[in-house]
């Protein structure tokens, strides 16, 4: 009997033993399931049975772009004559009126006259954009840039003698108001001389060219095509305003009317207070 006994409790082992293994198998729906379906997980699954594992650490998502290369605007000064950013249109003189930047001097480009200037960043800025120019075979000349508010009295005047204030307005500066005077504003033309300070300029080649490839280096058409109601100018395709790269790319972006892109009011007309 105890011989019987034995092998029955014998028996009964290995049947329990064989029930037991039965747990090595995964079952359905399994970690290795889930892992495949949410791969970021899996490293930290199979790494150690689960009672000896730690929490799952999600990866480091990738780092989020800057949504816009504009500076911030409230960090642009629009007021002061010395910042890069100042605002001058027909609605916003330059304060004092016969402001004089204190950093002028000849950019090295080509040029129809000796001696224009620019302020010093906004020339170094036009070398470069000249110089950009010339390498895909685009020969640009500077017919103006900086004018004194003397000068600008000259300018203007000449106009309304030639066309009548009301014409003069819409394609001349008062004295004051002109972004010729911040030192941050150029005019353009083409080496041949083709279309010098006319709207054509805007279907050469090289008017092509500026109007693609300058804010790239910090400068925009001031007075597009399209926007006189709001910018208070005639389309002048020639005519540049340096406001440094990361602001030419936001006014750009914005449909390239400086007033629109600052969120500044339109200036298709002088205030009361404004007579020449």
């Amino acid at each position: 009997m105890r011989g019987a006994r034995s092998l029955l409790t014998l028996g009964v082992l290995a049947l329990l033993l064989t029930g037991c293994s039965t747990t090595d198998e995964p079952p359905t729906g399994s970690a290795t399931d889930s892992a495949t379906a949410h791969p970021s997980v899996s490293a930290s699954i199979s790494a150690s049975p689960p009672i000896m594992s730690s929490p799952v650490t999600p990866s480091a998502s990738p780092e989020t772009p800057t949504a816009s290369a504009v500076p911030d605007e409230s960090t642009m000064d629009h007021g002061s004559p010395d910042s890069i950013h100042v605002m001058v249109n027909k609605l916003n003189p330059l304060d004092p009126a016969d402001y004089a930047p204190e950093d002028l001097h000849v950019p090295d480009v080509p040029a129809s006259k000796a001696s224009m200037e620019l302020r010093d960043e906004a020339a170094g800025a036009a070398e470069d954009l000249f110089a950009a120019a010339a390498d895909e075979g685009v020969d640009l000349t500077l017919v103006s840039a900086y004018r004194s508010y003397g000068y600008q009295q000259g300018t203007y005047g000449g106009w309304v003698e030639r066309y009548g204030q009301a014409e003069a307005d819409r394609i001349s500066a008062r004295p004051g108001f002109s972004e010729h005077q911040t030192g941050l504003a150029m005019d353009v033309g083409a080496a041949d001389g083709a279309c010098t300070l006319e709207q054509c300029f805007g279907d050469t080649p090289e008017g092509a060219w500026v109007a693609e490839h300058a804010a790239e280096h910090g400068w925009i058409i001031r007075y597009p095509d399209g926007a006189e109601d709001v910018t208070g100018y005639s389309p002048e395709p020639w005519h540049l305003r340096y406001v440094g790269t990361e602001a030419a790319a936001g006014v750009v972006r914005s449909g390239g009317v400086l007033e629109t892109a600052w969120g500044f009011d339109p200036a298709p007309d002088y205030g009361p207070d404004s007579a020449p």
